[in-house]
């Protein structure tokens, strides 16, 4: 099993939107069953704004699909928001993982 981390960051005052993107990126990303949550999401109040966080595991070779599912979930949001940043990482112990090292994360994007 390969551990992908996400982070996320945006303005205190795009809290609302924020809610109301998560509402609209349900429907078109719904959780997939390949992706196994290790941590609960937590948002944290930092000194520039909102930062959200979880840990989740998928196996080996669904690597490069559970990145492609992060990619567009994300991107959905930080399309959509203003002041929306977010970071994909996985756990270096996992050769696969290996391979986000020095790579713009839209490489990891499958075709439609």
């Amino acid at each position: 099993m390969t551990k992908i981390f996400i982070n996320v960051w945006y303005p205190v005052d795009k809290s609302n939107d924020v809610g109301k993107q998560y509402l609209e990126v349900e429907k078109v990303f719904p959780f997939p069953p390949i992706i196994k949550p290790v941590t609960p999401w937590e948002t944290w109040a930092t000194k520039y704004g909102l930062k959200g966080a979880g840990i989740f595991e998928v196996s080996e070779e669904d690597f490069e699909k559970g990145i492609n599912y992060f990619v567009r979930r994300l991107t959905m949001y930080s399309e959509a928001i203003d002041g929306y940043k977010f970071e994909i990482a996985a756990s270096v112990t996992s050769e696969k993982a290996r391979t986000l090292i020095g790579k713009e994360i839209n490489e990891f994007l499958i075709p439609e």
